[in-house]
């Protein structure tokens, strides 16, 4: 921020025809295309991308017979003003009463499909008629191919190259068990009783050794039971009286409420995050992509608030 009456730098903006141009042809990889996308003529594109790279002093293009290629000051300036011209696109969008609309196509977890987004959503549906969802299961690691898929709900919090890593859920982890477990095994009152139990583990995060540290007996932690591949089988084990899970707190809520898993007492491994909302860094202004991750962070904050429950997608 300058001093008061102090002047103020002019702007050097390249002529937004010639920025569109540049970006379009760009990101097709042809200057035909890109005429295609504009609706003009091959050559005013490349009339237009000639007087950017005059303004900018710099080749963005490498010229061949068929084709055009970025030159490395191209693709330096590709990245900068891409997702710039994506915001524009956006805020125009969202200022103009325009709907999200098209299909979002979502990876994530079986787990977190099934415990924590399929609660919710419907009210994502009622507050997006017009946006098609399309699910698939999906394991690490974080990887977009091809523009598909949209969104991928990311472990964790580890930063990705080229992605916009966005954290919204953490969650402690606590021992669960179903209904009919806690009778067959009055003792479950004492949280030393688990040392005897048949403890189901988690192959991508075993978090038993650490839940008993909080007892001061990680030594003594059992060393067998299942072993399953992510956090849902070993969840649905639990679910059919197989043993006792550590289940993340905020993820089973529904779970809870249904009764099909109980928490035999309240001592709560320490909170870190499980999941983030993954999204290319080019495409993160979409409006499609902005309504889902915007909704799923209001989501998982009204969690966060005194006395927040889970309600069924119906209600």
């Amino acid at each position: 921020m300058g001093e008061p009456n102090s002047p103020v730098a002019k702007r050097k903006l390249p002529p937004f025809p010639a920025l569109r141009a540049f970006e379009a042809a760009a990101r097709l990889g042809a200057f035909k295309d890109a005429a295609e996308e504009l609706c003009v003529t091959p050559s005013a594109v490349s009339h237009q991308v000639k007087v950017l790279e005059t303004f900018v002093g710099r080749a963005l293009f490498e010229r061949e017979t068929r084709a055009v290629r970025l030159t490395r000051d191209g693709r330096d300036y590709l990245e900068l003003v891409g997702p710039i011209l994506d915001a524009l696109d956006a805020s125009t969008r969202r200022v103009a009463g325009e709907a999200a609309t098209g299909v979002l196509h979502l990876h994530m977890t079986e787990g977190f499909m099934k415990r924590w987004l399929m609660p919710r959503l419907g009210r994502f549906m009622t507050a997006h008629p017009s946006i098609e969802i399309r699910m698939e299961r999906w394991m690490p690691p974080t990887e977009f191919r091809g523009g598909a898929p949209d969104v991928i709900v990311h472990w964790g919090d580890a930063p990705v190259p080229g992605v916009e890593v966005t954290p919204f859920l953490s969650s402690s982890r606590i021992p669960l068990c179903s209904p009919a477990y806690l009778r067959a095994n009055p003792d479950l009152t004492r949280p030393e009783a688990l040392l005897k139990k048949v403890l189901l583990r988690d192959e991508v995060e075993d978090g038993w050794p650490e839940w008993f540290g909080l007892l001061g007996r990680a030594r003594e932690c059992p060393r067998g039971g299942p072993v399953f591949a992510h956090c849902e089988l070993s969840t649905c084990a639990a679910e059919n009286g197989l043993g006792v899970v550590l289940g993340y707190k905020h993820m089973i809520g529904e779970t809870l409420s249904r009764g099909t898993l109980v928490a035999p007492f309240e001592i709560e491994s320490p909170t870190r995050t499980i999941y983030s909302i993954a999204v290319e860094a080019t495409r993160m202004h979409e409006p499609k992509i902005v309504a889902f991750r915007d909704w799923v962070l209001d989501e998982a904050m009204f969690d966060r608030l005194p006395g927040a429950r889970v309600l069924n997608a119906a209600q």
